[in-house]
Order: C-alpha cells, then structure tokens, then sequence
C-alpha cells in the first residue's frame, strides 16, 4: 500500500460524510467497548503478577466447618507459619494480621488498612521502600510504614513523611519508612504496615501467634516442594490444636463427620479466581473466571458485530462503484492495484475508528471502573495502545478483503454497459446468515439483561421483615475498646438525645452477614445442634417496630444475661415442634433458657440463601446499635458525634441507613445488569445498522423487479410485503437461534436464588419484540422508498 491509496481513501471518506461518521462511529464504539472489556479481562488475569515468582507463594486458606454454612476464609491459625518454616519445604513466612484501630493524625482520624508483618513479608512481595529503613519499621515497636497515598492523607505529603508521628489509641508511631502504593490488581491491599510486636497490637498479641490465634499466613515454598505435602503437615497441625480438640470434645463438635478446621493451600497467582473465596462474605473482592471469561466473549462479539456491518457496507459500496473500478482497469490498474486500494481504503477507516474508540475509552473508563468495581489502572500504557492499533490493521486488512474481492472480479465491459451490478448468491446468502447472527446476539443479550435486572430489582425490594426508612445503624468499636458497660451507657445516652425515638444493641444488622456467632446447644431429648445466635439488648424488637408471631418478644422487664430466648420459626421446626407456637413456654435445652416468643421473619441473609434457624439472646456481645429516628442522617450524625468522642475518641463514627446494606447484598447484580445493558444497547445499535445496510443493498439489487411488479399491477402495500416477509424471515431465524440460548443463561442466573421473581418467558418476549421494533425502524425508510420508485425512472438507468 502507498501513500497515495490512503489519500484517495481519504478523499472518498470526505466525499460521503454521512457514510463515513455512521461507519468511524460504529466501529469506534465497539472498539471502545472492546478496549475496556478485554483492558478488564486482562487486568483479571494479571492479579499479583508484579510479585516475584508468585507461582511459588502461597496463602493459608481455612473453613472452619462447625458453622452452619461454612465457608473458605483467607484467614488461618497464626502457629501455622512456624509449622511450615519447621517442615523444610518453606523458604520464607510471614503472618498478616489486620489491625483495625484508626490512626490520629494531628487532630484528625483516618480510617488506615494497617497489617502487622514480619520483615519477611516484604520479601515474599518484593516491597522496596521509595524512602526510609523499611526492616526498622517491621522490627521496631514503635514503627510503622506507610504507602505513598496514605502519607499524602495523612500529612498532606511524601517528601518529609519518615520520620513524623502518629497515635493508635495510646500509642505513639513513628513513621520509619514511606512504600510505593501496592498495585490495585493485588489480593492482598494494605495502607500501612507494622512489625508483630508492634505497639499498635494490643499488649497480650504481640508475638508472632498468640493462642492460636487467626490472621493470614504467607508462604514461599523452596523450589521444587511439594506443596500437598505441606498442606498435609498442616492439617494435621490444625487437627491437634487446642481449639480444633475443643471443639471435638464439645456439644457442637460431636456432630461433625469430617474435620473440624480444614486448611488448603492456595497458589497466589489462583488466588483471585479461586472459587472457595469468592462463595465466601468476602466474595467482593475476588473474580468468577466464567463472568471474566464471559466479557471477554462479549467484547469479541461487539467487535465481530460491528465488523460484519463494515463488511456489509463496504460491500454495497463496492457494488455501487463498478463503473469506478472498471474505468480504472480499462485505463490500466491491474488486480493488485485495484485490490490495494480497497485495502488500504479499509485500513484508514478501522484506523480512525481504534483512535476515536480509544479516546472514547479514555472517557468512559471512569464509569467503566465503577461498573466493574475496581481500581483500574494501566489501561493507556504505551504498548497496549500500539497492539490495539496494531490489531485495527490487522481488522482491516480482513475487513477490506471481501469487498477488494468484488472488486477484483468486476468486469469491465458488462459492468461499463450497467449488466452487472450485483454480487454472488453465495455472498447475498453470506450476508444475510451475518445480520441472523447480529439478530441473534442482540435479542439473547437483551433478554439476558432484562431478566436479571429484573430478579436484581426483586430481590432489591424485597420486604426485609421491617420498616429500615427510619432506622439508622452504627457500628461499635470491638473489645477491648468498647467494654460492655461502656457501650451500654452510650447506648443509653443515645436515647436520651432529642429527637431519638429508640436505640437498640446488637451483634449484626440485620442484612448485613458480617458478624455470625454459632452456639452448640443440646436438647431434652440428647440431639447436639449447632444454632446460630443473636445477641440483642431488650429494645431490639422495639426499636425495628416488630410484633410477636406468638408470645411475646424482649422488653425492659427482661434482664441482660437472663434466661428468655426468642426462637424464629424455623429454630423452632429445627428443635422438633410440631408448629411455632408450641415452642412458647418451654425449654429446649439441657443448659437452660425458656422461650418467651416466636420472632417475626427477618431477611438476614440475601435471596440467595435459605431462611436459617435463629435465636435471639441477651447477652452483652454488641457490635452496632440501630437507632429509630425521623431526622435526616446528617443531623443524627452532628448530635452523637459529641458522645462518640466521650465515650470512643480514638474510634471513628460511621452511621449508615439500615435500607443501605440490603442495596448492597445486590450491588453485583446490579453491576452486572449495567453491563449487559451496555453491550445489549451496542449489540441492537449494530444489529439495527447490519439491518440498515441489507435493507438498502436489498431495494437497490431489486430495483427492476420492483417497478416490473409495479408495471404489472402491484399495489405499495404489496411492495412492503415483498420485503417486510424478507427481513422478518431474518429476524425469526435470529430468535430461533438466539433465544435457546438465552433462557439457559437466565436459568444459570436464577439458580442461585432460593427465591425468585416471577419471569415466565417475558425477558425473550420482550427482548424479541424490540429487536422487531429496531429492524421495522431500520428498515422503514428503504421499504418507503421502494414502495415509491418511479418505473419509468427505474427501466430508464
């Protein structure tokens, strides 16, 4: 290709300005669209790359098995570090403790994710401080090191951060070492780091394990080790700790047939789409392979879309400029000229598109990364955009080739005397399977998508047992920090604020699963049952406006640490009463405790998940308090803040409205929705294009048979069916082809759900409907034209 093939190219684009902009603009969105879907894909599979031979360092991961749904956890037995370092298979170790006390900055406190490590640590990810003594600041118990980002929160500045102060509750820490900010793709994050004897711990912790206590433990195997080998070791490590023989030996272990705590290792690089990890609460922060895989597929699909419907028009202007091609073989172009020239036309075009994609890219990657819900970084670096330039030539080499094919087979002189102006039924055929397949893609996305905003907009509003519009919920400082009487006094000077109706304490909220207590109970009759429990002050049921099922529910009159006990109704079917309310009044269990009532259903876990048996307790195990009020939020937050600062100084306040965190049990989903409304909106766009372009290739190939149907008789609504059965026998096929599909992808979706919204077969009605509605708009204006052709006119070019 010359210089001077993309001049004429050039030329042709400017001399049809409308064709141009509608053929850059389809291509650059769905370059766009591709660039940050596959950017994202690849941003998945890069999770922990930057540490050095991440193949050989593992995580500790553990489910402990007697709670009633167990589940994988990053977290593990402290001691297992000196177990692995004990088997000679481990090179290096490390535990990551998560301190959760804030830092005071000046006056100010800041909300900092701050690990306790070991220097170690620092190795196995490779951690080079941008300035400081890093190994003083893990050894040293008053150092601390901080990120980059955190300095510049903390201080306002990186330049004289080492050696400032900070305050952790009582403690002083002086920062010994500023690090470079960990890269968002990473599945372990932290903001600052300490050494485990570090003086932000609480006294008794500061060792390396105290009593078998939990945190993440790190490991870099030796090469060549056996990592089942060591999993082994540990297990059985786990199997004859304290707490794992407790366990065995208590009402809540006998029942267990397996092991009590069961460890795995886990390789770092599989770490984020680990599947364990991300069924857990923490699920969040982790990856599905099939989703990631899923956008990828989608991302090809929206680039092959928008392909096909350059091709298509590429086609009809390559069939339009016969004559031209002709002209310039008569006049001496040989094949490859000719050839070049359609080539080098395309290239130009998928070119500009790439650029304008990307730039639209560049744009829309804020809105992008919410969606996805990530940091994401790295999207624009240089050589991302040379491949994705590169891959624009590549598409429109492949692109160009069909149409410089047609132009190739031109002949002269049927095409100067106007005998040949259509292609093959063999490319008529080929395209018209390209625009069912368009049909397709677009009806199956936007049924998906309908049906799974749907469940996310049924789910989202599901009655959660109670009225949370005037509640709001806070979350306490954990023990040590907030003793029992402590948090009881500040509950009750909350109560005594004006314009607080009621306050009550309790483990959790309710919808949000952060916090579970199991409890092993026995029954009279000798069962060992592993119950989840509640713990709540007297105003709980009072404070979220709840009435009894059957007798009554926890007032003043009941002392904390008393015998009442409040059961929902399936603890009760759970214990074996014939119904709810024979529960009242008795006493299930060896241990003591009546039941007083039978507690109204509350949504404590998501759709997802089946109702479980509760029991409500008093007992002084606090982690929120709900407040019921009518004041706004900003107002109820400006009245506590004084008391918080009595009662918690060193703790920072975060009030949320309780309707919050039923929102964000499905904030995935709704993710998930806004994405494949997106590529549903691109995917119909370019269906409709497709449509477009056949629909216009279709009346100008038909021209003469038109106008003789009309010579002999045929009415405008005759000419409208000749064409409207063509195209709606393309859009049955698109829905024969692409529905089948699409229900099973919303069967996949809705499995998850123990309870879902009533679909029927509404989404892919819906979903065909409108894929009827843009190809009859597509195709409207070509029909209308074709109805009013001029038969004189027509036989005369």
């Amino acid at each position: 290709m010359r210089a001077a093939d993309f001049r004429i190219g050039w030329r042709l684009l400017l001399r049809e300005p409308g064709f141009s902009l509608m053929t850059i603009a389809g291509l650059a969105v769905a370059c766009a669209a591709c660039f940050l879907l596959l950017g994202f894909v690849r941003y998945s599979f890069s999770y922990d790359s930057h540490v050095p031979d991440a193949a050989r360092v593992y995580l500790v991961k553990q489910r402990i098995n007697f709670f009633p749904r167990p589940e994988w956890d990053t977290r593990t037995m402290l001691p297992l570090r000196q177990v692995a370092l004990d088997s000679g298979l481990v090179e290096q170790a490390s535990i990551a403790v998560a301190l959760p006390q804030p830092l005071r900055a000046g006056a100010t406190l800041h909300e900092v994710e701050l690990l306790a490590v070991e220097p170690m640590f620092a190795a196995i990810f490779a951690i080079r401080p941008l300035a400081g003594d890093l190994a003083a600041a893990l050894t040293r118990p008053e150092g601390i090191a901080i990120t980059r980002a955190t300095a510049v929160r903390l201080f306002g500045h990186t330049a004289q951060a080492v050696g400032q102060t900070v305050r952790s509750g009582d403690e002083t820490l002086r920062v010994l070492a500023v690090l470079p900010d960990p890269p968002a793709n990473s599945t372990r994050s932290w903001e600052a780091l300490t050494g485990p004897l570090s003086r932000a711990r609480p006294a008794a912790d500061r060792t390396l394990a105290p009593d078998w206590q939990r945190g993440g433990v790190y490991l870099k195997l030796k090469a060549g080790a056996d990592p089942r080998q060591l999993e082994q070791q540990l297990q059985q490590a786990v199997d004859r700790s304290p707490m794992a023989l407790r366990f065995r030996t208590s009402p809540l272990g006998k029942s267990l047939t397996g092991p009590a705590i069961e460890e795995r290792l886990l390789a770092l690089p599989e770490a984020y789409f680990d599947a364990d990890l991300a069924a857990g609460r923490a699920g969040a922060d982790y990856g599905k392979r099939s989703t990631v895989l899923g956008l990828a597929a989608v991302a090809l699909l929206i680039l092959a879309l928008a392909v096909v419907n350059y091709v298509n028009l590429a086609t009809v202007r390559a069939l339009r400029r016969q004559r031209e091609t002709s002209l310039r073989k008569v006049l001496g172009a040989g094949t490859g000229r000719v050839a070049t020239q359609f080539l080098a036309e395309s290239v130009l075009v998928t070119l500009l598109a790439a650029v304008l994609g990307m730039m639209l890219a560049w744009l829309l990657l804020p809105t992008f990364a919410g969606l996805v819900d990530r940091t994401l970084t790295g999207f624009f670096h240089p050589l991302r955009i040379a491949l994705a330039l590169l891959l624009a030539v590549l598409t429109g080499l492949g692109a160009g080739a069909w149409p410089a094919w047609l132009a190739i087979r031109v002949r002269p002189a049927a095409a100067l005397a106007g005998r040949d102006n259509s292609e093959t039924v063999g490319g008529l055929w080929l395209r018209r399977v390209l625009t069912v397949l368009q049909f397709a893609t677009a009806m199956a996305l936007a049924g998906i998508t309908l049906a799974v905003g749907w469940q996310t907009r049924y789910a989202s509003g599901a009655d959660p047992g109670f009225d949370p519009a005037p509640l709001l919920v806070l979350d306490l400082p954990d023990n040590p920090a907030a003793p029992e009487q402590k948090v009881r006094d500040f509950a009750a000077a909350v109560r005594r604020l004006p314009g607080i109706a009621a306050a009550a304490l309790s483990t959790e909220a309710v919808g949000r699963d952060g916090v579970k207590v199991v409890q092993g109970f026995t029954t009279r009759d000798g069962r060992d049952l592993r119950i989840e429990t509640k713990a709540v002050s007297p105003e709980y049921f009072g404070t979220y406006g709840l009435r009894p099922q059957f007798g009554r529910l926890f007032d003043a009159s009941d002392r904390p640490d008393g015998d009442a006990i409040v059961l929902n109704a399936a603890a009760a079917t759970m214990l074996g009463y014939a119904t709810p309310q024979a529960a009242v009044g008795k006493a299930p269990f060896t241990t003591g405790g009546s039941v007083i009532g039978i507690a109204p259903p509350l949504r404590h876990q998501t759709l997802r998940q089946r109702t479980e048996p509760f029991i409500y307790v008093l007992r002084p195990v606090y982690g929120v308090l709900t407040v019921r009020t009518a004041l706004p939020a900003d107002s109820v937050t400006h009245a506590i803040e004084p008391l918080w600062r009595q009662y918690f100084p060193d703790r920072t306040l975060t009030l949320q409205p309780a309707a919050q965190f039923f929102a964000a049990n499905y904030e995935q989903d709704r993710r998930l929705t806004q994405i494949l409304g997106f590529a549903s909106l691109v995917a119909i766009a370019l269906a409709a294009f497709g449509i477009y372009v056949l629909a216009a290739y279709s009346v100008q190939r038909n021209t003469r048979q038109i106008v003789l149907r009309k010579l002999y008789g045929a009415s405008r609504a005759a000419i409208g069916r000749l064409l409207g059965r063509e195209f709606g026998l393309l859009l049955a096929c698109g829905a024969i082809l692409g529905l089948p599909p699409a229900a099973a992808a919303i069967e996949h979706y809705l499995a998850g759900f123990v309870e879902r919204a009533p679909l029927g077969a509404w989404p892919l009605l819906a979903a065909t409907a409108l894929a009827a509605l843009v190809a009859l708009a597509a195709t409207a204006r070509h029909a209308w034209t074709a109805m009013r052709l001029a038969p004189a006119l027509a036989l005369r070019e």
